[in-house]
């Protein structure tokens, strides 16, 4: 908080050996946030905080403190470390300060080296037995929660050195441990590049066509309550969608469904248990039922299907548009999966349904802009996962269909069923594309009968012919449990891990879980590599 002070540590973190630092501000969004105080730390134990909008307290210039800070900050000889970095380069970002050293991310190190629980304070508890001060026990909670700016320095001072500090001892510790996984590599070469290019990508957030959304809310609201009204009609009596007890006295009183799951409101009636009656009713399981049962299955599944887009896209994405920039910008996570693969959250961009008319419609809502010479490019792998299965499995069959540059899902029909390929039929076709696809994620037979007409029985005998006409892919599978069993883990061509104790359980369930996990993760953790090196290449064409 003096001049003296700062030289001091302006001279201790610019050097060839770097610092870890941490961002203290007033929100989780840093799009949103004003910039509090900045912490860093060089050594074990010791760590600096500088205060620059606090409330109340002795404090130097803000902008002094930022035009000092940033020629270190975007100095490439100066190698910088932070856990959960993309929040603080934004931050930083968002305050004229250039990123340009970073070298190491706690958090993402602690994922690809296995660790499950990736946060600092888990981590700090984890490796040294240290628990960290609670955010909560400075800023509250709930309606009596202050922010950041408001708690006194002193405090705020020892609470974000404590960040900065074990920043800098986990960096010493998950090094090594990368180095002896031999993952250093996969975390140098991919995760870190990729870091820079999603901060990009999230500030540069997406333009919304805010009109679109808010006549399709007027449009989607009307639907759902001409579905209400045709039901009340058809059931002979008004009762509420949304109650989970009502809704399992319908279902399971008045219309005699064999009961499904017990729950503490009843029978369960979430989405799947919805499916399996649809199921039994096709199959002739249930001779009792009422003769509406089926109409009122698919009423409330679509009323459902219809109230979670609207809720969870129309009307919440345009309250997510920043007031400064007028685009929506998301937020994406490098460690939210085991696979390897991103996620995002607010808004999840990922996760729109692609294959309904209500999904297209929603996504017709993000826009290039209101310029008429500014596009929206799509690019994409095609069938990513299968070209990396036939890679792993050295199928010939597998093989052949992708050098012929042949569609795959035809080719699979045309082995399967015994037809050439011209006289494959839409429905050969859709089978063989959910065989191909769940062999890949370990499909059982009662998989299959869900997503397709065929039986249970019919689905098995479909899994033993595929499996016969593609036999490199059975022995690949059955090698890769094997390999788990013994490693305990499965790996990328990277070298992504995913740790899998539960391959070697007596429990059928997990076991089960285990295998089909181990099955999947080489492959979709593969093409998630793959998919993060291109857009590093692709930001580099484009910088």
């Amino acid at each position: 908080d003096t001049e003296a002070k700062f030289e001091q540590l302006i001279s201790a973190i610019k050097t060839n050996s770097g610092f870890s630092f941490d961002t203290e501000t007033t929100s989780i969004n840093p799009m949103n946030c004003e910039l509090v105080g900045i912490s860093f730390s060089v050594d074990a134990g010791k760590g600096w905080y500088i205060p620059i909008s606090h409330k109340d307290g002795t404090q130097l210039s803000k902008n002094s403190v930022l035009s000092r800070l940033s020629p270190i900050f975007s100095d490439t000889t100066t190698p910088v470390r932070a856990h959960n970095a993309n929040y603080d380069i934004t931050v930083l970002r968002e305050n004229g300060i250039l990123v340009e050293g970073l070298e190491f991310d706690t958090m993402i190190a602690a994922h690809v080296a296995g660790g499950r629980n990736p946060g600092l304070k888990d981590l700090a508890l984890d490796r040294f037995g240290h628990e960290m001060t609670p955010i909560t026990e400075l800023i509250g909670s709930g309606k009596n929660q202050i922010t950041m700016s408001e708690v006194s320095i002193e405090k705020a001072a020892k609470y974000a050195s404590a960040d900065a500090d074990y920043t800098e001892r986990l960096h010493a510790i998950l090094r090594k441990e990368l180095e002896q996984k031999e993952i250093l590599g996969l975390f140098s070469n991919v995760e870190m590049p990729l870091i820079p290019v999603l901060v990009k990508m999230q500030q540069n957030g997406v333009a919304l066509n805010v009109e679109l959304l808010s006549e399709m809310s007027s449009e989607l609201l009307e639907h759902m309550n001409s579905i209400k009204t045709e039901m009340f009609e058809l059931i002979g009596h008004e009762f509420n969608l949304n109650s989970p007890k009502q809704l399992s006295d319908l279902l399971f009183s008045q219309l005699n469904l064999p009961t499904t799951r017990k729950t503490k409101s009843g029978f369960s009636t979430n989405a799947q248990s919805l499916h399996d009656l649809k199921f039994q009713l096709d199959m002739g399981y249930s001779e009792n039922a009422d003769p509406r049962s089926y109409e009122v299955l698919n009423r409330i599944l679509e009323y459902r299907e219809v109230a979670k887009i609207k809720s969870t896209y129309v009307d919440a994405l345009p309250t997510m548009v920043n007031a400064k920039t007028g685009r929506v910008h998301t937020t994406y996570r490098q460690t939210g999966t085991s696979t390897g693969r991103l996620s995002s959250n607010d808004p999840n961009v990922q996760n729109i349904p692609v294959r309904t008319e209500l999904g297209r419609r929603v996504r017709e809502a993000f826009i290039a802009d209101r310029d008429q010479n500014n596009i929206l490019v799509a690019a994409d792998y095609s069938q990513i996962e299968l070209r990396v299965l036939a890679h792993y499995s050295r199928d010939e069959g597998l093989m052949n269909a992708f050098h012929n540059n042949e569609d795959i899902h035809s080719s699979t029909a045309s082995l399967v069923y015994g037809v050439p390929i011209p006289e494959v039929a839409p429905d050969m076709r859709r089978i063989a594309k959910v065989l191909n696809f769940g062999v890949i994620y370990g499909l059982s037979p009662h998989g299959i009968s869900q997503q397709t007409d065929l039986t249970q029985k019919e689905g098995k005998k479909f899994i033993d012919l595929y499996f016969s006409k593609y036999p490199g892919i059975q022995k690949y599978l059955d090698g890769v449990k094997d390999q788990c069993r013994q490693n305990g883990y499965v790996e990328t061509i990277l070298g992504r891990r995913r740790y899998l104790p539960d391959i070697n359980s007596r429990n059928f369930r997990f076991r089960s879980q285990a295998e089909r996990a181990a099955i999947n993760m080489p492959i979709q953790g593969t093409a998630a590599d793959i998919i993060k090196v291109a857009m590093i290449n692709i930001q580099k064409r484009l910088d």
